[in-house]
């Protein structure tokens, strides 16, 4: 992760085939900005779903950072609205539809002073598929390992 890097889903890329890449906007509560500063959030189990034409980033919990106020109403698991071009929306929201597509949240990331999210359209992987994905990293680094060798 680069230091703008806030968060990323790794288990993203086992579980799913990552199709079409967005960048999405966020509406965040200023305790949520403060916590991801710090580094305080989980996107492993999280997804996006559609509500009323709109799409919302549901499961990602943000843990509230140690000096904030908990007087505010602080709930670390609240869904999110995701700004994107309502072009972009109406592509992810007919390509959700279909049978076996999903859209997931792949990391979270700081863009200047604005957070941002990337997301994917994933289709989910058999366990055979996840498999042979695993097999192949490995004979991937058993190559490299090998040429670094004879350098």
């Amino acid at each position: 992760m680069d230091s703008k890097t806030v968060a990323s889903n790794k288990k993203a890329r086992f579980d799913f085939f990552l199709e079409e890449k967005f960048i999405a906007g966020l509406c965040l509560e200023g305790w949520e900005v403060k916590s991801l500063r710090e580094g305080k959030l989980n996107i492993k189990e999280s997804y996006i779903k559609d509500i009323k034409d709109e799409l919302w980033l549901v499961g990602a919990k943000i843990d509230p950072a140690a000096y904030i106020n908990q007087k505010e109403s602080v709930n670390p698991l609240r869904f999110r609205k995701l700004l994107l071009k309502k072009k972009e929306v109406s592509k992810i929201l007919f390509a959700i539809s279909a049978k076996g597509q999903t859209c997931i949240p792949v990391k979270l990331f700081w863009k200047g002073h604005l957070a941002k999210l990337e997301i994917a359209l994933a289709k989910g992987k058999k366990n055979y598929d996840k498999k042979q994905t695993k097999k192949d990293a490995d004979i991937q680094r058993d190559q490299e390992r090998a040429l670094k060798k004879y350098k």
